[in-house]
């Protein structure tokens, strides 16, 4: 048979590859074996005969449909390099203290993706052509499991998303990795391009607790991505490919880029993108990672999750602009209902002394108020400098009368004279679509005007709108 052209066994049963590079089954090596079995003596290189014990025997039936389990007596046995040329099933020897098993990968993967198998933390010296894999890898050695016999499949190549897949060898067998790969779209970059990219991204491990300015506080991370001079999310997003590609000599939390996998193991991994995934224009950034630096033009194009497993989208920043203003005119942009300006929109949490500057509400003020501004209470004028919650921090010298508690608050996007021809509120967070009432009025000096008012939806981009400049005169 075929196999015999290529493996030879000696009297004292060391089953060694001699020539060729077929890969043939286990079935076929002991098919090999049981045929020497049975010669009246040994011949050549293969001195197996019926005066010598059987040297092989199957755990299950002789079937090439079925992935074989092959036991060797105590004296005779494979090494490492007659592994390489067998494959579909397993073989066993020494007595059960050596194994190998069987791996093979499947999957739907771009032609010829390259495949790597990490075991113990260290790569496997590759014998195998690029593609899916067939192989057997030593499982037991001197009668303990290596890494319990647990091995991890990897295909990280430059241009394709990436994939990875651990499974379990003790058991024999063979034994199936699935692997999934594709031509990764938003990488625009060539290695080289993504390498000199380490000027502008810069990643740093530990604890962090930061505020996206979300309404949800502060949060922990367990790492930082800093991206400077100009960097792009999608830029960092291809560098970060780049140092976990299977050429990577970048160490990333005290691991070989080639097997990073997530910042805590508590974490679930993203195969495709260790550091997290690039889809329509928006990099979903991996748990755990704290995003800074990020353009002000990107300031929706990514998406965090916090070390507690929370969604965190950065806030969508917008304002309220009036236009076809001259300057003297007295303009007033505020939440209404019903074409009503919504004075009450807070209450004072009990009483508040003259000069107070900490001014307590007795409900949310919520994250779709400017972080400073403009209040009034009881409607009266004053300039906030911070809020939290619920509660104001008024410029000095604070409230110009004491007030019980239970008086009307509310917060004017817009309340002042404006300079020129436009007039803009202070940036804050859309939470939701509301309506405003905006009026502009001049009723004296060279631009007298009849009273302007209008409705504004404002929305997830703001909102505007010009005053009608009809003269009072």
């Amino acid at each position: 048979m075929p196999i015999a052209d290529d493996f030879a066994i000696d009297s004292s049963g060391n089953v060694r590859h001699v020539a060729g590079t077929t890969v043939y089954p286990v079935l076929d090596l002991h098919a090999w074996l049981q045929d020497l079995a049975d010669n009246a003596e040994g011949a050549g290189n293969d001195l197996w005969s019926i005066l010598l014990a059987n040297p092989s025997k199957l755990d299950g039936p002789r079937d090439a449909a079925v992935a074989s389990r092959l036991n060797l007596i105590p004296n005779v046995n494979i090494d490492d390099d007659a592994a390489k040329y067998i494959n579909f099933g397993s073989v066993k020897q020494s007595n059960g203290d050596v194994l190998y098993s069987g791996l093979k990968t499947l999957g739907g993967i771009v032609a010829a993706s390259p495949m790597y198998v990490v075991q113990n933390g260290a790569k496997l010296t590759k014998y195998w052509a690029d593609g899916h894999i067939q192989i057997m890898v030593k499982a037991r050695t001197g009668g303990a499991l290596i890494d319990s016999g647990l091995v991890r499949v990897f295909s990280r190549k430059w241009g394709q998303t990436y994939s990875d897949f651990e499974t379990n060898l003790s058991a024999g067998g063979e034994n199936p990795a699935a692997m999934s790969t594709s031509i990764d779209t938003n990488i625009l970059l060539s290695e080289g391009a993504a390498a000199a990219l380490s000027s502008k991204v810069a990643i740093t491990i530990g604890d962090t607790t930061q505020d996206l300015g979300n309404g949800n506080g502060g949060k922990l991370y367990k790492g930082t991505i800093t991206l400077s001079s100009g960097c792009t999310v999608q830029e960092a997003y291809q560098y970060l490919q780049y140092i976990t590609r299977e050429a990577s000599t970048s160490t990333i939390n005290s691991e070989p880029g080639w097997r990073y996998r997530a910042l805590n193991s508590a974490y679930t991994p993203n195969s495709a993108a260790p550091f997290g995934s690039f889809a329509g224009g928006k990099w979903f950034v991996a748990q755990g990672w704290w995003v800074t630096g990020v353009l002000p033009a990107e300031s929706q194009a990514y998406q965090l999750v916090a070390h507690d497993g929370s969604i965190q989208a950065p806030p969508n920043t917008v304002g309220i602009t009036i236009g076809n203003l001259v300057s003297g005119d007295r303009v007033l942009v505020a939440r209404s209902s019903g074409g009503v300006i919504v004075a009450n929109e807070f209450t004072l949490n009990g009483s508040h002394a003259l000069n107070a500057t900490t001014i307590n509400v007795s409900t949310s003020i919520g994250a779709d108020r400017p972080s400073a501004g403009v209040v009034r209470i009881n409607g009266k004028r004053y300039t906030y400098t911070s809020r939290t919650s619920s509660a104001f921090t008024l410029a000095a010298p604070g409230l110009t009368e004491a007030l019980s508690t239970g008086a009307p608050v509310f917060v004017p996007y817009i309340d002042g004279v404006a300079s020129g021809a436009t007039m803009s509120s202070p940036s804050f967070n859309y939470v939701s679509t509301f309506d405003a009432l905006a009026r502009v009025r001049n009723g004296s000096g060279g631009s007298p005007i009849v009273p302007f008012e209008t409705t504004l939806q404002v929305g997830a981009s703001g909102a505007s709108a010009n005053a009608v400049r009809t003269s009072d005169v």
